[in-house]
C-alpha cells in the first residue's frame, strides 16, 4: 500500500512539474509576443514619420 502511495506521490510530483514548464513555455511565447508587436508598432511609426516631405 506504501509503494502503491509513493508511486502516486512521484506522479503528482511529475505531472506539477510538467504543468510549471508549460506555464513558463507559455509566458515566455507570450512575452516574445509583446515584445514583437511592440518592435513593429514602432518600426512601422518609424518609417511612417520618416517618410514625410517636409514643406518647401
Amino acid at each position: 500500500m506504501e509503494n502503491v502511495s509513493r508511486k502516486k506521490d512521484q506522479v503528482d510530483e511529475k505531472i506539477n512539474e510538467n504543468l510549471a514548464e508549460f506555464e513558463r513555455e507559455k509566458e515566455k511565447k507570450m512575452l516574445n509576443l509583446i515584445v514583437e508587436i511592440i518592435v513593429k508598432v514602432t518600426l512601422k511609426e518609424y518609417y511612417e514619420t520618416c517618410d514625410q516631405i517636409p514643406p518647401l
